[in-house]
């Protein structure tokens, strides 16, 4: 091994601990507010608040690594592939932060889950967030491994997650009418609140084309 692939090697090293940092710390935001929502944990909600910062953090030294790495290095074949692929993932990574923030905010929300009502909304919306998280701790390891195949398997996922959104907004349509106005707030609020848990889905599935892209060079459309 030449001296300019090993220091090459150790740079992208590096570069790729940042984005596993990054991709540990959206994972535990996520698991985080499900958790803060299942259990009405105000407190836990309000530290995922918090971290956001963090996340919106590890992207800029992400963002500015990879323009490092493409100026001084002029890295070429998976190098190459590798840099692109960790600036594309670190933009879903800090989605997925904000959408786990928004999670947070309706359980600190005071009015949040006062009404009967919306309980089985509630409990629908946590078991959908369950099966987000569990999609993303598969594609996280189809990163480190950077494995195509298992990239491919994690993106198929997305289809349930797709089914329990339209299942969701349809059971809060059915729910009312609300003839309380904080009533009818909250759910148009879980509505949207669905709609962020598929997009998570979406960025997941985005994530794991980008893994096959590294893995094999050609992006998919999965």
């Amino acid at each position: 091994m030449t001296k300019q692939v090993y220091q090459i090697d150790e740079k992208i090293m590096f570069y790729r601990e940042l984005l596993l940092q990054m991709v540990t710390r959206v994972e535990q935001a996520i698991l985080k507010a499900t958790i803060a929502m299942e259990n009405k944990d105000i407190k836990l909600a309000e530290s995922v608040i918090n971290e956001d910062f963090f996340i919106n953090q590890l992207r800029d030294m992400i963002e500015s690594d990879a323009v490092r790495l493409l100026i001084s290095e002029a890295p070429y074949g998976h190098y190459m592939r590798q840099v692109i692929a960790g600036l594309k993932i670190a933009t879903s990574l800090e989605r997925m932060g904000d959408h786990a923030t928004h999670l947070a905010k309706m359980v600190s929300h005071e009015n949040f889950c006062n009404d009967e009502r919306e309980q089985p909304i509630i409990k629908g919306i946590i078991e959908m967030s369950n099966i987000v998280a569990n999609m993303f701790r598969e594609a996280i390891n189809a990163l480190i491994n950077i494995d195509a195949k298992q990239a491919k398997d994690v993106a198929k996922m997305d289809d349930e997650i797709d089914k329990r959104r339209e299942d969701l907004k349809k059971q809060i349509l059915e729910a009312g009418p609300f003839e309380n106005i904080q009533l009818r707030q909250n759910m148009h609020n879980y509505y949207y609140l669905v709609i962020e848990l598929e997009r998570v889905g979406d960025h997941i599935t985005t994530i794991c084309s980008w893994v096959v892209y590294m893995d094999e060079g050609v992006k998919p459309h999965l």
